[in-house]
């Protein structure tokens, strides 16, 4: 038997899981070019895979609630298992500080994250 939770609401009707898919976009149409720039950089092909779905989903009014949480997960994965000495090479080679961008993006798509809950 398959269940689900009902969604929380808040006094207008308007879903949570929305609102937070919603933030997520927002975030996408104001930083998501930086992001692009340093999944380019990292070459994390699944990442950034998971940039364009996300990218799909913004000129929609009601978005994929399931597919946008599944996207930023995959990004933040894909971030968090950067290694700093790996992260710091390319600094080197790329003269742009590629730690800082990782964990600036990996801590703003956790936040996101926790909307969903």
């Amino acid at each position: 038997m398959l269940t689900t939770s009902a969604p929380v609401t808040d006094n207008d009707g308007t879903t949570k899981t929305i609102e937070a898919a919603l933030d997520a976009l927002d975030f996408l149409r104001r930083h998501g070019a930086g992001l692009c720039d340093l999944l380019g950089l990292l070459a994390e092909e699944t990442a950034f895979d998971a940039l364009c779905d996300l990218h799909g989903q913004s000129g929609s009014d009601l978005p994929d609630v399931r597919r946008i949480r599944r996207s930023l997960r995959s990004i933040r994965a894909a971030l968090a298992a950067r290694s700093t000495h790996a992260n710091d090479a390319l600094s080197v080679r790329k003269g742009y500080c590629v730690d800082t961008s990782v964990r600036w993006y990996g801590a703003r798509i956790s936040d996101l994250l926790v909307a969903f809950r």
